[in-house]
């Protein structure tokens, strides 16, 4: 793996050119070798298949053109960012397959119906203790613009596994936690306990990455919340 120091001409690379990967680390922008890895064929990614290719086959036998075409509208409507943070543009199906899996992953019934409004979700924060005795995290309440008492204002928590004391960045290996759902009937109370599928260690790092999803169906930007594990 090399470092890379980009130019006036480059700003910034990611993904694969050829046979070379570029990135970026904790110590900057990097290079490697595009190596192809091995398919491990693990019963969460073949669920990840499944998912999308459910997901695909749901757009074009279960929706009927005007809500394609409703998809293509907001897709079309909304700003997209690509992974450098520059301008980009996505299909109706990627927007449908994009939510979608989110809802699915969470246990959710598939949405046909594009979101009402174009642009994107707000970010709520928030923030938790980790307990390494009970594997237990107790989620504080979100802020605006999640909405307790809001129907379809809902949080996907998903949580890294642990890394040491002074590492800066969370592990890049995540599984789902947890849905918040705002309720207009019954609010959802705070602090929220969630059992984490990793377990930890006092004194690790623990990271819960959460994406919000508003009434209108958009999604908001990832927030990663760290603490340090420790008995209460």
């Amino acid at each position: 793996m090399a470092n890379v120091k980009f130019s006036a001409i480059v700003a910034d690379a990611r993904g694969a050119i050829g046979g070379v990967v570029f990135g970026r680390g904790g110590g900057g922008a990097i290079a490697r070798t595009n190596v192809k890895p091995t398919n491990p064929r693990s019963s969460r990614q073949s669920t990840c298949r499944a998912v999308m290719a459910q997901l695909t086959q749901y757009w074009s036998s279960k929706l009927i053109e005007a809500e394609r075409t409703a998809w293509r509208a907001y897709a079309a409507g909304t700003s997209w960012t690509n992974k450098v943070g520059t301008a980009a543009s996505i299909s109706g199906l990627a927007a449908f397959v994009r939510l979608n899996t989110l809802l699915v992953q969470a246990g959710l019934a598939i949405e046909k119906d594009a979101p009402t409004m174009t642009g994107h979700a707000g970010q709520p924060t928030f923030t938790f203790t980790a307990n390494p005795t009970s594997g237990t995290c107790m989620i504080a309440e979100p802020s605006l613009p999640f909405e307790k008492a809001v129907t379809d204002s809902r949080l996907l928590l998903y949580i890294h596994t642990p890394t040491l004391a002074g590492r800066l960045r969370p592990s890049g290996n995540k599984r789902y936690l947890q849905l918040i759902a705002g309720n207009s009937g019954t609010p959802p109370t705070f602090p929220l306990a969630a059992n984490s599928p990793f377990p930890y260690l006092a004194g690790q790092n623990v990271s819960i990455t959460a994406i919000f999803i508003d009434p209108y169906g958009r999604i908001g930007g990832d927030y990663t919340k760290t603490v340090v594990a420790a008995v209460p």
